[in-house]
């Protein structure tokens, strides 16, 4: 028969369990913790999607400038700017086909992250590839911006 005292050892054992598997998913909020992610300079609000993207160019070539010189606070700062102007241009919208564009400024925030990520991690090969995909989804973005109205 077991004693009252390893079945209470076990229900700790599964109370903490259980504690772990609701926080882990918010263990990735902290994962920039220490960044401040808010202090970064924002672009001024522009009044066109045409200044946005200008906006989002020179944040890109910013980026790309940093990589190759292995430099993680000007991406770190930039991919902040890109996605701030990324947004406005989604928000702004006026294209022909609105979900395209979505889903392209969504492909590039995201591969922005990722770069982001790759450089505060300070594994500049990443940054690198990273840096591919995210120069293909502006590349697809510019392409929606461009396409004529239906």
């Amino acid at each position: 028969m077991k004693t009252s005292s390893s079945i209470h050892h076990k229900n700790i054992a599964s109370l903490i369990a259980a504690l772990a598997a609701i926080a882990l998913p918010f263990s990735t909020i902290r994962a920039h913790e220490g960044h401040d992610h808010g202090a970064s300079p924002t672009p001024h609000a522009s009044g066109s999607a045409t200044d946005a993207w200008k906006n989002a160019q020179a944040s890109l070539k910013a980026i790309q400038t940093a990589a190759a010189a292995k430099q993680h606070q000007p991406i770190h700062d930039e991919q902040e700017k890109l996605a701030v102007a990324l947004k406005q241009i989604q928000e702004q919208g006026g294209v022909a086909d609105k979900a395209r564009l979505e889903g392209a400024i969504k492909n590039a925030i995201a591969a922005s992250e990722k770069v982001h990520a790759a450089a505060d991690a300070k594994d500049f090969a990443k940054v690198d590839s990273s840096l591919k995909t995210l120069e293909a989804t502006m590349a697809m973005v510019e392409k929606q911006l461009a396409a004529p109205a239906k």
